[in-house]
């Protein structure tokens, strides 16, 4: 076994000062202060002889101080430091088969005045060593290398990425898609992977080992009922609070859903009791019969059980007003206009979707083992509806996973969701929300805390991680940070780490395209990785101006068709 400690040649400083987030260490040579780089590992003192603790540079600095003394001449002097964040323990031994190990845990903190040197050649080689040998072959992720140790591959716990959720951020362009595409390609190497992809500008929908799934009205689009959605999401989509005849118009929706759905079960699936039914229970019925029931309601009389007993109503029955009489208009008319509105077509369009194994279909097709990979592409759907929409899809994957009925030698069959842009439906501010999208972001919610128990994962996708929801944030336990550079942006990844670790920030804004740090329970060493590029590439939303306008070089310039397709609202 190799000791770390005879190679450790370079020293770069002494320790100063000590705290919970970071080390400053005084830099003596100035030749050394000029050779440290951001990102550089370090290796101090710990415990005792056989423990040495871990830290990565996170700042650089030379500070100049006059010293204007009544007895001397005014005098400059300068003092070299730098910055560490400790991100772990090396262990030359932990017990006879345990050698040269590297623990992320840092249980103590070096002695003021102790020395610290760098970790390079053979030292750095070493320790990038013991992470490959931390996780077995079979539970390895790999997205890229060492940005210190090129030869060294970075090493993901797949098992823990996936298992206590993850968030993919970083700034527009910093290849957020490239790490998306990364992780998509590793996860379709094994051979029962099942993966969902919200995509929502089509970024992913060429890629040749996914299942393509758009969400559309067409002959091979899919479809989302109205049967579908529970009833607080139709309730939501339809249905104003603030109106004074609110109260009526959810009455007559639930009653009709009831009955239909009671009627449907008996007629077409017997062998459920009527007993069952609820409004939310998935059962066909006819979003176009709901509308010509409220429409019936909205003008019904009803008879008062008395005559006419003179004039040209002679004998005829006398009437009054019905129970809903006048008070489904509004209803009526925002029901219609969605009914009407071609955007929403693969919802009300009604043809092949009103019977009762659609449902499996449907399930079958975002869920099912026959392509491990499932891009579900909602670029043509409005935005109003967007929320919604990635909500119930959400909410029937984690109700399918919660009543499936493992054995007790058995587990659910687990699966993830890639959540593309995912601060437009799980956004940190509600104060603005309708509340169809609040029953969206409530769904998410109830997933990040109770997801795993049932084999359901998140990966959340953004630019803007000040604005993602802090609920589902916090039950995020990996972080891949790409290039950030705004300072909002910048300290809502700080609240995400512990108090040890919050110096790595600093280091967001230096990093290059395609280069990331990655902070969590699926990995060991906190520090930069150069990603891998994936063999096929997303589409990047990224136009290269400049080029572009040089060239014309792949560029589409039909106003023709782009106005064709704009009416028909399909590409």
């Amino acid at each position: 076994m190799e000791d770390i400690q005879n190679y450790l040649n370079q020293e770069v400083g002494v320790v100063q000062n000590v705290d919970t987030k970071k080390v400053s260490v005084s830099v003596e040579k100035e030749e050394i202060l000029n050779r440290l780089k951001i990102n550089d590992i370090v290796v101090l003192s710990g415990n005792n002889a056989d423990e040495k603790l871990i830290g990565i540079v996170t700042r650089v600095s030379k500070k100049r101080i006059d010293i204007d003394d009544e007895e001397t001449e005014e005098q400059e002097y300068s003092y070299n430091f730098c910055n560490i964040t400790l991100v772990g323990t090396f262990y030359k031994k932990l017990s006879s088969t345990k050698q040269n190990i590297f623990k992320r845990a840092v249980n103590t903190y070096p002695e003021i005045n102790s020395k610290v040197y760098l970790a390079d050649g053979k030292a750095l080689s070493i320790i990038m060593n013991s992470l490959e040998n931390e996780i077995s072959s079979e539970k390895r992720l790999i997205i890229g290398k060492y940005a210190s140790h090129k030869t060294v591959e970075a090493i993901l716990d797949g098992n823990r990425f996936f298992q206590r959720h993850a968030t993919i951020v970083g700034s527009t362009g910093s290849g957020k898609s490239f790490t998306v595409a990364n992780i998509l390609e590793k996860a379709n190497e094994l051979e029962h992977a099942n993966l969902i992809v919200f995509d929502l500008h089509g970024e992913y929908n060429e890629l040749s080992y996914a299942e393509q799934i758009k969400i559309c009205d067409s002959e091979d689009g899919l479809h989302i009922p109205l049967w579908c959605f529970n009833y607080e999401e139709i309730h939501s989509l339809f249905i104003e609070s603030s109106e004074g005849t609110s109260t009526n118009q959810r009455a007559a929706v639930i009653k009709y859903i009831l009955e239909h759905k009671k009627r449907y079960l008996e007629e077409n699936m017997t062998e459920f009791s009527s007993e069952i039914i609820t409004a939310d229970t998935p059962i066909p019925f006819s979003a176009k019969g709901l509308k010509a029931y409220l429409e019936d309601e909205n003008i019904k009389e009803e008879t008062t059980g008395e005559v006419y007993k003179t004039g040209d109503k002679k004998g005829q029955a006398k009437t009054k007003q019905g129970q809903y009489y006048g008070k489904l208009t509004n209803l009526i008319t925002r029901l219609q206009t969605k009914i009407d509105d071609k955007k929403y077509g693969f919802v009300f369009n009604e043809d092949n979707t009103v019977r009762a194994d659609y449902l499996k279909e449907f399930v079958d097709k975002i869920m099912g083992l026959d392509k491990k990979i499932k891009v579900i592409d909602l670029s043509e759907v409005p935005s109003d509806m967007l929320p919604i929409i990635i909500g119930i899809v959400t909410r029937l994957v984690y109700e399918v996973q919660f009543w499936m009925s493992p054995k007790t030698d058995e587990t659910r069959h687990p699966i993830a969701f890639i959540c593309d842009e995912a601060h437009l439906y799980m956004p940190r501010d509600t104060t603005k929300l309708k509340a169809v999208e609040n029953k969206s972001l409530e769904i998410f919610e109830k997933l990040s805390k109770e997801g795993r128990k049932y084999g359901v994962s998140l990966v959340i996708v953004s630019q803007r991680p000040a604005e993602l929801n802090s609920t589902i944030i916090s039950q995020c336990n990996n972080i891949i940070s790409l290039k950030i550079t705004n300072d909002r942006d910048k300290s809502a990844v700080a609240t995400m780490l512990t108090d040890s670790l919050v110096g790595l920030v600093e280091t967001l804004p230096n990093l290059d395209v395609g280069e990331c740090i990655v902070i969590g329970d699926s990995i060991k060493l906190p520090t930069k990785i150069i990603l891998d590029k994936p063999k096929e590439e997303p589409k990047s939303s990224t136009i290269d101006f400049w080029d572009r306008w040089i060239d014309g070089k792949g560029t589409v310039f039909n106003i023709d068709e782009a106005i064709k397709c704009m009416i028909k609202q399909t590409r």
